[in-house]
């Protein structure tokens, strides 16, 4: 019997170094997150930014040059997606070690947070917004433009094409079209939602992030 009891305490402390294991790669998987969602920040607010400054240009309050809002407008079809970290959580959660965690209210919340997706269909909807746009409807649009090296884009190939060193579009001409500035306040309005969801989880990150903390050091 006595053998039998510590063959149990042995398995069950084995249970339990695996699972805080687990709950220590979480953490650091909640890290990696929280770098992409500060990252996701910073690029949608550059986008963002670039919005406003071709709309400003539109109403005459600022003076872009056409080659600050050709890189403004052509940076808006670019996107970045945000997916979840959960190497770590699989593992916890089907081998059963989740169960083993005592504080069945830190489990029930490792759960929901994995479980929620709306930042991730928030920016699948910027996506869709960014691709729909038809250029064939704005006929003023010289797709050439669309081979010129952006600020983030140093490295296309030379494929000897004469694209010449700025913009042909003339875009101050462009943005008047209904369709496009239709199509750049739809951005800013999804850009608002993916703002929020990304405050949103960066917040549940890093409090999700401490209570394991707070766990893990009882």
């Amino acid at each position: 019997m006595i053998a039998l009891q510590l063959n149990i305490q042995k398995e069950e402390n084995k249970e339990k170094k695996v699972t805080a294991q687990l709950l220590i790669g979480i953490q650091a998987d909640l890290k990696l997150e929280a770098e992409r969602i500060d990252f996701l920040q910073a690029y949608y607010g550059d986008i963002t930014d670039g919005i406003q400054q071709i709309l400003l240009t539109y109403q005459g309050i600022e003076n872009n040059t056409n080659q600050e809002l050709g890189q403004a407008f052509l940076n808006t079809f670019e996107f970045r997606k945000f997916s979840k970290f959960n190497t770590n959580y699989q593992t916890l959660y089907g081998s059963g070690f989740l169960q083993e965690i005592e504080d069945k209210e830190l489990s029930e919340e490792i759960v929901t947070y994995y479980s929620k997706q709306f930042l991730e269909w928030s920016l699948e909807i910027y996506q869709q917004k960014a691709s729909a746009f038809d250029f064939n409807g704005v006929p003023q649009f010289d797709p050439l433009d669309k081979l010129q090296r952006g600020e983030n884009y140093q490295s296309i190939p030379n494929f000897r094409l004469d694209v010449g060193g700025h913009y042909t579009t003339d875009f101050k001409e462009l943005i008047k079209e209904s369709q496009v500035l239709n199509f750049l306040v739809d951005l800013l309005h999804q850009s608002e939602l993916v703002f929020s969801n990304l405050k949103t989880y960066k917040e549940t990150n890093l409090t999700l992030s401490n209570r394991i903390q707070k766990y893990l050091d009882q």
